[in-house]
């Protein structure tokens, strides 16, 4: 059952759980609830039995579409070209609406998810309590595998602290085909539930009963209802669940895409070969500038220096610390780039002890590469603390990807050629 959590980690959701069991099962943050191995079909679908939701697609809801009661956010994870996000260092989740066909409204979807995403939004910016009671609690899973699910929190509409203006954007996107459509892009905020409820007073985990009562339409009355999103909900200051990420030394798979992604992988060897073949890779060294821009909005200028001899090209540039309403600080890095087969050459130590060595009296250093970073390297950068920044393989072409939605390598080659040449 719920309480087991802290031993197994994974909890068997067989069979509907009832009301009157709903009291000896709770939601524990990234904990595995399985689904029967054995069921066929949507037999072994876990998110009807636990939440009494539909069995089928990502935005789940009890209720009505403009005043749901509560909202199972389901990711799969696996639409690489609207892939929601969670995180969980600063407890936010990004999820993407469920418009994805050119030629139809932006509200005009099979689910009603993105008309539900509006209405959860108008409440959730409301300074009227009544209207703000209407948000519903929204429960956010992620697949696992198979039918198995993994509960990732307990989510508001939002970030707390930024604009209102920002947590819900229409944002346009295309298909294969290159035709274009409107898509909900949307920010919550994980609540830290740890502190429990009324009735459960440090307990970590979302008790069930909750539902009993959210189906009463009395969430917010509920002596079940977590401590923290009834802050969210009375526009006091809450917790998000935010987790400190261990800083360890990636593997090489880690910073390249995965083996799997054959068109990423296609993709990440045909930049490299493009600025090779084009002049031994000196050229790459605009390209590298041109990532740590996009990668990051407070770089504000990168001068590219001569290419060296053993490949590495060095750039000088300036990082400005908090915006530009205020009295901001401009800062110093070094950027040095490497145009490495990413399969076959990694950077290694006497790369990035060059790189140490050019940082001098500046305050950061930036290794961009289209390859990895080697094990020995990497761990004597972390052991040693210096303030270096590593862009490889995977996230560059994943800043391609995502960010400029080019996602064949034609597509690649066109945009190489127009923009680089």
């Amino acid at each position: 059952m719920g309480h087991a959590i802290p031993k197994m980690q994974e909890i068997n959701v067989f069979e509907k759980v009832t009301a009157e069991q709903r009291p000896n099962w709770h939601l524990y943050v990234d904990a595995i609830y399985k689904a029967n191995p054995n069921a066929k079909n949507l037999g072994g679908e876990v998110l009807s039995k636990l939440l009494s939701v539909g069995n089928q697609g990502g935005f789940r809801y009890k209720g009505k579409t403009e005043s749901p009661q509560l909202v199972a956010l389901f990711t799969s994870g696996e639409d690489m070209y609207w892939r929601d996000d969670l995180d969980s260092s600063l407890g936010i989740f990004l999820y993407y609406g469920d418009q994805k066909t050119p030629g139809k409204d932006l509200h005009n979807t099979k689910l009603k998810g993105n008309l539900i995403l509006k209405h959860v939004f108008d409440y959730a910016c409301s300074d009227n309590p009544d209207i703000r009671k209407k948000v519903p609690p929204i429960f956010v899973f992620k697949k696992v595998h198979g039918r198995d699910i993994k509960f990732l929190g307990l989510a508001v509409p939002g970030i707390q602290g930024k604009p209102q203006k920002d947590w819900l954007t229409a944002v346009w996107g295309s298909d294969r085909n290159g035709n274009r459509f409107l898509n909900y892009k949307s920010f919550f905020t994980i609540l830290d539930t740890a502190k429990g409820c009324e009735a459960e007073k440090d307990e970590s985990g979302i008790s069930l009963a909750w539902l009993t009562d959210i189906e009463a339409g009395k969430a917010y009355d509920s002596k079940y209802v977590p401590s923290e999103w009834k802050k969210y909900i009375d526009r006091k200051k809450f917790l998000s669940l935010t987790a400190f990420r261990e800083t360890y030394v990636k593997s090489k798979d880690e910073q390249l895409p995965d083996s799997r992604d054959t068109e990423k992988v296609a993709m990440l060897q045909t930049l490299h070969d493009y600025f090779i073949e084009k002049d031994r890779g000196y050229s790459f060294e605009q390209f590298a500038r041109f990532v740590v821009e996009q990668l990051d909005e407070n770089v504000v200028t990168v001068d590219v220096t001569r290419p060296f001899k053993d490949g590495g090209i060095d750039g000088i540039g300036t990082y400005r610390v908090f915006g530009t309403g205020t009295q901001s600080v401009l800062v110093d890095f070094y950027l040095q780039a490497k145009c490495f087969n990413p399969f076959s050459t990694a950077v290694g130590v006497k790369d990035t002890a060059r790189l140490i060595s050019r940082i001098k009296d500046r305050q950061f250093g930036i290794m961009v590469t289209t390859s990895y970073v080697h094990q020995q390297a990497y761990q004597e950068l972390l052991d040693d603390g210096h303030p270096i920044v590593l862009v490889t393989g995977r996230t560059i072409i994943n800043l391609i990807f995502e960010q400029f939605e080019i996602r064949t390598v034609k597509a690649l080659k066109e945009w190489l050629e127009r923009e680089f040449s």
